[in-house]
């Protein structure tokens, strides 16, 4: 029988919904080139080996470059 992508889902998830760090291995949520790793708590996201942005546990967002606000894609 074929795992289904829910399965899949619910096998990231403890039994406190909670994400285990070590669930996220073989996730393949992200386009070619990007990645998302942990530094301690935090989460760090990763374009072609460079860390470009970080979401820290207290909700600051730390970037490599510039933020643009109110700007269109």
């Amino acid at each position: 029988m074929a795992i289904t992508k829910a399965r899949r889902m619910a096998d990231l998830i403890d039994n406190n919904g909670a994400v285990a760090a070590g669930n996220l291995s073989n996730v393949e949520a992200f386009p070619t080139g990007w990645a998302a790793n942990l530094d301690g708590s935090d989460m760090v996201f990763v374009y072609n080996s460079a860390e470009v942005f970080k979401i820290t546990t207290s909700g600051a967002l730390i970037v490599s470059d510039n933020v643009t606000a109110f700007g269109t894609p």
